[in-house]
């Protein structure tokens, strides 16, 4: 008969010790990224350089400034035919200036994997992910 009363129990252990898991699967996950400045003129910044940052929010509401992201000018995984980017210089830390790009607006992105143990650099276009953008006018 014992035996009997430590199944219900050893049960229910593992039920409590699956509801403490279950409630910490999504603790720091992002759910949202956005890029500030959310526009820029070069020509307003020194050196016509401007700092990207991208903060990430958290499903939480927990903000993380700045994230890690992968900034590339324009979408950085693309299903249709290649189209040659602006001559935008942007390096890994989202510092950009128009380099040879003419006049125009000109699209900064910023992504992200929605878990942020994972590395930037591992990340696909099949990754899990977050992004957000800005625009740098060049004169």
């Amino acid at each position: 008969m014992s035996k009997l009363r430590f199944v219900p129990a050893c049960g229910l252990l593992l039920l409590v010790a699956a509801l403490m898991l279950a409630c910490g699967i999504n603790h720091g996950l992002y759910k949202s990224l956005t890029v500030s400045p959310a526009t820029a003129d070069a020509q307003d910044f020194p050196n016509g350089q401007v700092q990207f940052t991208a903060t990430a929010t958290e499903i939480n509401g927990t903000q993380v400034s700045p994230a890690s992201a992968l900034w590339t000018p324009g979408p950085p995984w693309s299903l249709g035919p290649l189209m040659p980017w602006p001559a935008i210089q942007l390096d890994q830390t989202g510092k950009a200036s128009c380099g040879a790009a003419g006049p125009g607006t000109y699209m900064i992105a910023a992504t992200a994997p929605i878990d942020p143990h994972s590395p930037v650099s591992k990340m696909t276009m099949n990754t899990p992910q977050v992004s957000g953008a800005a625009m740098l006018t060049c004169p």
